[in-house]
C-alpha cells in the first residue's frame, strides 16, 4: 500500500513538474509572431464592427483559425487585448494538453503509473512545444483538441459514449485549423479498423463468416459521433462558404493552388518539406530513438486501448508528415505546423521504453533509470536549442526558408513599432500595400492588402505561384497591386541605419512614374537594421507625420 501511494503521488508530482517546467520554458520565448496579428485584425473588426474581415465591407478569409479568431474577438469585447489573451490561452491549452496526454497514457497502459507522466515531461522540455505555447497562434488549441479526440477514441474501448467526445473535439479542431479534417479522417479509419478486428474475433468465436462484416462496421456509436461532428462542423462550413464566397480559405488559394511559374518549383517544395521534417527529427532527437518508437507502436495486443493509441499515432504520423512535406513544411522555425506530431513522438517513444523496461531485470529500477536518463538528456539538448533559437543576431533563415524564432521576434517588434508610430497619421480613406499583414497594419489600423495575397482574393486567384517557399508562393505583381490605387506601398521598403536610404528592392521607377515618392521616417525603437524606414507614398497625399525625414 505504501508503494502504491508513493507511486500515485509520484504520478501527480511529475505531472506538476512538467506543467511548471513548460510555463518557465515558454517564458524564454514569450512573444507574439507577426502572423498572429492577422487574426487579431479580424478579431478586432469582429469585436468593434461585427465583421470577420480584414478590410471592413470586403470579407476575405485571410485566416485559417476561425475558432481561435472568434475566441479572441469575444475576449476583446470584454476589454482583453489579444496580445495578452492569445499567450495566456496558448499556455492554458498547452497545460491542458499535458494533462490529456497523461490521461490517455494511463488508459493505454491500463494502470496508474509514473510512466504516464513521462510524455508530458518530454513535451515540457521540448523547445518547439514551449516556443509555440507562446507565439500568439492557435497551435496549442489545435493540438489540445486533437489530443482530446485521441483520448476519446482510446476511451471508447471501455466506454462507447466517449466516441461522441472525439466527434465534438474533431469538429472544433477542423474549425481551428483545416488539418483537423485530416485528423478526423485518420481517427475515423482507426475506429473502423478496430471494428473490423472486433467483428472478426466475434465471428470466429460464433462461427459466422465475414460476408456480413461490412454491414456492421458502423454502429450506433459511430453514427452518434459522426452526427455530433457534422452537426457542429457542417453549418459552420456552409456559413463560411456563403460569407466568403469560396469553399476553401483564401490562404489555401494563396499557398496550395494555382499553376507554378516554373514546374520545377513543385519538386523544390517537396525538397523544402523533406528538409523541414529532417530538421524536426534532428532537433527533437527522434532520429536517434526511432527504433524505440517503432517498438512502442508495434508491440501491442489488438483490441486493447494500447493498440488503439499506437495505431492512431502510427497512422497520424504516416499521413500528417507526408502532407506537411507536400506543402513545403513551414517558414517558421521549431515546427509549429506539425505540433500534434510532437505529442505522437513522445507517446510512441515512451510506449517503447515502457515495454523494454518491463522486460529487463528489476523492471521498476530499470524504468526509473531509463526515464531519468531520457528526460534529463533531452532537457539538456533542448535548453541549448532554446538559447540558440532566441539568441540575438540569430536571424539567418535555415536553408534559406525557415526563419528562426529570434528573427520572428525582432521582425514583429520592428513592424509593431512602425504601426504605432504612424497610426495617428493615417486618414480613413488611405489604402496600403504591405508585406507582412500582421503587426504593422494591426497597430497602425491600416486598410489594405498584403503583397503575398493572404487578405487579397485577387492575388490568391489571379497570380501564379512564383516561389517555392511555404506560405509565400505568390506575390502580387506591380500591375495588379497598382489597380488597388494604394495611398502607400509599404511592400517596397527598406529599414536602414542612416537618414539616406539605400536602393529599394523593387521597381521604384514603376511607382514614381505613377506619381509616388520616397518617404523616409525615423522610427525610434526599431532594432534589427536601424531606425529609419523608407517606403513609397502618393505625392498628392502630401503625407505628413512626426518623424518624417525631409
Amino acid at each position: 500500500m505504501v508503494l502504491k501511494l508513493t507511486s500515485d503521488r509520484a504520478r501527480w508530482l511529475l505531472l506538476a513538474i512538467a506543467a511548471i517546467a513548460l510555463v518557465l520554458h515558454s517564458l524564454a520565448y514569450n512573444f507574439v509572431t507577426d502572423d498572429a496579428y492577422i487574426s487579431f485584425v479580424y478579431s478586432r473588426n469582429l469585436a468593434e464592427h461585427g465583421e470577420l474581415s480584414f478590410n471592413l465591407g470586403h470579407p476575405v478569409e485571410g485566416y485559417t483559425n476561425f475558432l481561435w479568431t472568434v475566441i479572441l474577438g469575444l475576449l476583446m469585447i470584454l476589454g482583453i487585448a489579444p496580445e495578452l489573451s492569445s499567450r495566456v490561452l496558448g499556455t492554458a491549452c498547452a497545460l491542458a494538453t499535458l494533462y490529456v496526454v497523461f490521461r490517455v497514457m494511463e488508459r493505454a497502459l491500463g494502470r496508474k503509473t509514473p510512466w504516464a507522466a513521462v510524455p508530458p515531461l518530454l513535451l515540457a522540455a521540448s523547445s518547439g512545444f514551449a516556443c509555440w505555447t507562446s507565439g500568439g497562434l492557435e497551435t496549442q488549441l489545435f493540438t489540445l483538441l486533437c489530443v482530446v479526440a485521441l483520448d476519446g477514441l482510446v476511451a471508447t474501448e471501455e466506454d462507447p459514449r466517449a466516441l461522441r467526445r472525439a466527434g465534438i473535439a474533431l469538429a472544433l479542431a477542423a474549425m481551428t485549423r483545416p488539418e483537423g479534417l485530416l485528423v478526423a479522417a485518420v481517427l475515423g479509419v482507426v475506429r473502423l479498423v478496430c471494428n473490423v478486428l472486433a467483428r472478426r474475433t466475434n465471428d470466429a468465436v460464433s462461427g459466422r463468416g465475414v460476408l456480413a462484416l461490412p454491414a456492421r462496421l458502423v454502429g450506433r456509436t459511430e453514427l452518434v459521433a459522426a452526427a455530433w461532428f457534422l452537426g457542429i462542423w457542417a453549418p459552420w462550413f456552409a456559413w463560411r462558404w456563403w460569407y466568403y464566397g469560396y469553399p476553401f480559405p483564401n490562404t489555401y488559394y494563396v499557398k496550395a493552388s494555382g499553376p507554378w511559374a516554373n514546374p520545377a518549383m513543385a519538386h523544390e517544395m517537396w525538397q523544402h518539406g523533406a528538409y523541414y521534417l529532417w530538421v524536426w527529427l534532428k532537433q527533437t532527437h527522434l532520429v536517434y530513438v526511432l527504433p524505440i518508437a517503432l517498438v512502442g507502436l508495434g508491440a501491442v495486443r489488438p483490441r486493447t486501448p494500447r493498440f488503439v493509441l499506437a495505431l492512431a499515432c502510427a497512422l497520424l504520423a504516416a499521413v500528417y508528415l507526408p502532407y506537411a512535406a507536400s506543402v513545403g513544411g513551414d517558414f517558421m522555425g521549431l515546427h509549429r505546423f506539425i505540433m500534434p506530431m510532437f505529442v505522437v513522438g513522445a507517446i510512441a517513444v515512451v510506449l517503447g521504453l515502457e515495454w523494454i523496461a518491463a522486460r529487463l531485470p528489476r523492471p521498476r529500477e530499470s524504468a526509473i533509470a531509463i526515464a531519468v536518463v531520457l528526460v534529463g538528456a533531452f532537457a539538456v539538448t533542448q535548453i541549448q536549442l532554446t538559447r540558440e533559437s532566441v539568441r540575438w543576431g540569430n536571424f539567418a533563415a535555415d536553408h534559406g526558408v525557415i526563419d528562426t524564432p529570434a528573427f520572428l521576434m525582432v521582425y514583429t517588434e520592428d513592424r509593431a513599432a512602425i504601426g504605432r508610430a504612424m497610426e495617428s497619421c493615417f486618414q480613413p480613406d488611405d489604402f496600403s500595400i504591405f508585406g507582412g499583414a500582421g503587426a504593422q497594419p494591426y497597430y497602425g489600423r491600416m486598410r489594405g492588402i498584403d503583397v503575398f495575397g493572404l487578405v487579397s482574393d485577387r492575388i490568391a486567384h489571379e497570380e501564379p505561384r512564383i516561389r517555392a517557399r511555404a506560405g509565400h508562393t505568390k506575390f502580387g505583381s506591380d500591375k495588379l497591386v497598382a489597380e488597388y490605387d494604394p495611398t502607400f506601398v509599404f511592400s517596397c521598403y527598406a529599414i536602414h541605419a542612416t537618414p539616406v536610404p539605400p536602393p529599394l528592392p523593387c521597381n521604384v521607377s514603376f511607382w514614381t512614374q505613377k506619381g509616388y515618392e520616397l518617404v523616409t521616417m525615423r522610427i525610434p525603437g526599431m532594432k534589427q537594421s536601424g531606425e529609419y524606414y523608407t517606403f513609397l507614398a502618393k505625392k498628392s497625399r502630401n503625407f505628413q507625420c512626426p518623424g518624417r525625414v525631409h
